[in-house]
């Protein structure tokens, strides 16, 4: 009699959430899902094989309005952000991030990418609505996997 196994682990999953001030004043708070793109799986697998040695270190944002895709590999008009910190709980990674007043002016922000050291996106996310960055405009939040 053969045994079958189940893996019963759920697909990775995540989270952005963003904190939008303007003139210093909380305007907005902005949290939904995420979708974590085949070359992010690839690039989790080559780490987790020790073909790959580097991290997530930043996020982009750029223009875009293209639904989340699977098969994505970048954002339209990017500019990257420095990832702040990272923390870790049981089954979970959160990338802390803040978009200053004077990082990407002038860019009308519709989607928001995490990436590796490398350049390669792990996941993409698009907003509903476009955030028009200005000097007067900050972005705090964080973006996080659960595992």
């Amino acid at each position: 009699m053969a045994i079958e196994m189940k893996d019963t682990a759920p697909r990775l999953r995540g989270a952005v959430e963003l904190k939008i001030y303007k003139n210093g004043v909380l305007k907005e708070v902005d949290h939904d899902h995420n979708l974590i793109v085949m070359a992010g799986r690839t690039k989790l697998a080559r780490l987790l094989g020790g073909g790959y040695a580097g991290h997530i270190d930043r996020i982009g944002v750029g223009t875009g309005s293209a639904p989340a895709a699977d098969g994505d590999t970048g954002l339209t008009g990017a500019v990257y952000i420095p990832v702040s910190s990272a923390e870790y709980s049981a089954g979970k990674v959160r990338f802390n991030f803040t978009i200053g007043t004077d990082q990407a002016n002038g860019l009308a922000i519709r989607e928001l990418g995490l990436f590796f050291g490398d350049g390669t996106i792990f996941s993409r996310r698009v907003r509903k609505s476009v955030i028009g960055k200005e000097n007067d405009i900050q972005i705090t939040g964080y973006w996080e996997i659960y595992l």
